[in-house]
């Protein structure tokens, strides 16, 4: 099965994206848009991975959640992959002041690279993909993809999880299937017992 790890988005942040990239879909053929229910943030992609390995990735997984607390980021700014001027991957961006995201991958990948999976040699750019580019795109397009998001915010997310999905393709597309989700709960300081004045 073909897996990745990611953070959800809840459905109004998808439905406020779709909605400020709908009229660029039917202007751009070019670009493969990204399906509303498919938009997220990819943490890690793994490739394909045998279906029994789930549960010990799942493990894995836990262990890499551990120290952190639920937290917030807003999604705003368009980008590209490897430039806006001349993109292969559009994008939305996210904000989050402590960059936890960042520390939640970096964790990620040491944990995953121990169990056989290659460490992303490319830097970290947490990031919702909205578009591929398929063919050339006419001069200046990327101006008009800009224009269409800039100065938008389309909500704050409150992240208490993030998940390992299956990502099934077919002809329609692809769909994603949730394996794991993995909560994030930060551990007491001294566990098993109330810290005192609360």
């Amino acid at each position: 099965m073909r897996a990745f790890i990611g953070i959800g988005l809840p459905p109004e942040c998808r439905r406020a994206i779709a909605e400020a990239v709908f009229p660029l879909r039917a202007k751009r053929p070019a670009v493969s848009w990204t399906s509303e229910p498919n938009l997220h943030v990819t943490l890690k992609f793994l490739g394909q991975i045998p279906p029994e390995r789930v549960d010990e990735i799942g493990s894995l997984l836990a262990e890499t959640a551990r120290g952190f607390g639920p937290f917030e980021f807003s999604v705003e700014g368009p980008g590209g992959f490897p430039a806006l001027r001349a993109p292969r991957v559009l994008w939305i961006g996210i904000r989050e002041p402590l960059e936890l995201v960042g520390k939640l991958h970096e964790n990620m990948e040491n944990a995953l690279s121990g169990a056989g999976f290659p460490r992303e040699e490319r830097r970290f750019h947490p990031h919702i993909t909205v578009g591929r580019v398929r063919d050339r795109l006419p001069p200046g397009w990327w101006e008009e993809y800009a224009k269409a998001l800039s100065g938008k915010s389309f909500g704050v997310v409150g992240v208490s999880s993030f998940q390992l999905y299956e990502s099934r393709l077919s002809p329609g597309g692809a769909a994603y299937c949730v394996l794991r989700d993995v909560p994030l709960l930060r551990e007491p300081a001294n566990p098993g017992r109330e810290e005192k004045g609360k």
